[in-house]
């Protein structure tokens, strides 16, 4: 088992409403790999998932959140992973600390990943300049060190595949400087 992210913090920043599949699936594959997996949400507690696929339409898990966004610092974590689900990206475009936090990230050319709608944050960080951002045509897209994927039940395991080989690689790019330091 390689562990390609040891000691690697991955923010995964949520609100009520996020893709339950998109953590869930991607937090086994990178805990595997060694990373801490953070859970960033609006709110102080539990934040509830959405289920669409055991549960059409339906409300999933609750997962407890290990930071509150509006005391969250990109500069705390090496990576940001942004879940699908509308009414995730709905409720996350309702603050500015969510502009701060993606921001803080892209800014600092840290890797993050963005799935399905979820890329629509990039707008409302007001950063979406120069990235190539995944289609129809392009189901998954790696654009500096942003990858961003359609992800849904048949694309799933190649988008979490694809996620976390990119995380991997992003975690050796960011050590290779302190190598040459060194």
């Amino acid at each position: 088992m390689s562990q390609s992210l040891r000691g690697q913090k991955v923010a995964v920043l949520v609100a009520n409403g996020f893709c339950e599949k998109d953590l869930t699936v991607l937090q086994k594959e990178i805990l595997h790999s060694g990373a801490q997996i953070r859970i960033v949400s609006m709110d102080a507690g539990l934040v509830n998932s959405w289920d669409d696929e055991s549960t059409p339409g339906g409300w999933g898990l609750n997962f407890a959140a290990d930071a509150v966004l509006s005391r969250a610092l990109a500069a705390d974590y090496d990576m940001l992973v942004v879940p699908g689900g509308v009414r995730n990206i709905e409720k996350l475009q309702l603050t500015a600390h969510t502009r701060r936090f993606i921001r803080g990230f892209v800014e600092a050319g840290k890797a993050v990943v963005f799935y399905n709608n979820a890329v629509g944050l990039l707008r409302f960080a007001e950063c979406e300049g120069d990235f190539e951002l995944a289609s129809a045509e392009a189901p998954i897209v790696q654009s500096g060190h942003v990858l961003s994927g359609v992800c849904d039940a048949q694309t799933r395991g190649e988008f979490i595949r694809a996620a976390a080989e990119f995380l991997s690689l992003q975690a050796l790019a960011a050590k290779e400087p302190q190598a040459v330091a060194a």
